[in-house]
């Protein structure tokens, strides 16, 4: 007997805070921007902007197949905490964040953390993650 199913398309997810403080340059966000515009071929993910807090106003779904340009909205200093506490009050499967890793370790995350940086970010930063995964890019 061939017993009728239901098929199930799950999708995770996923929350990119992408740091926007005065350290990251114009041309890391492009990058960064560039690498978004990949990663939307695949899946919709959720953008959060901040620098030492989160610019809730500011946060936007990106849809699978979108393309956008890069943009900037803050220009402060650097605080991890406040994208993870975002996160974390949310129903969210991952979290990556974008950054040159220039501020001290934050608080735990629910979810699974990723970090994407560049080598002088990983080479040079203020946090080095330990269980967390890093991905750098050149």
């Amino acid at each position: 007997y061939i017993h009728p199913g239901k098929k199930v398309r799950r999708q995770a997810s996923i929350a990119i805070s992408i740091d926007q403080s005065g350290s990251v340059s114009d041309a890391m966000l492009a990058c960064f921007f560039a690498e978004l515009n990949s990663l939307s071929s695949l899946a919709n993910f959720t953008v959060i902007p901040f620098d030492t807090e989160v610019a809730e106003d500011k946060v936007y779904v990106w849809k699978k197949g979108e393309k956008r340009k890069k943009e900037r909205v803050l220009y402060g200093g650097t605080d991890f905490n406040a994208p993870t506490v975002f996160v974390n009050k949310r129903n969210f499967d991952g979290h990556i964040i974008i950054t040159d890793m220039q501020a001290p370790k934050p608080i735990r995350s629910k979810c699974q953390r990723m970090w994407l940086t560049d080598s002088y970010g990983d080479r040079y930063g203020h946090h080095k993650p330990t269980r967390e995964r890093k991905l750098i890019l050149d």
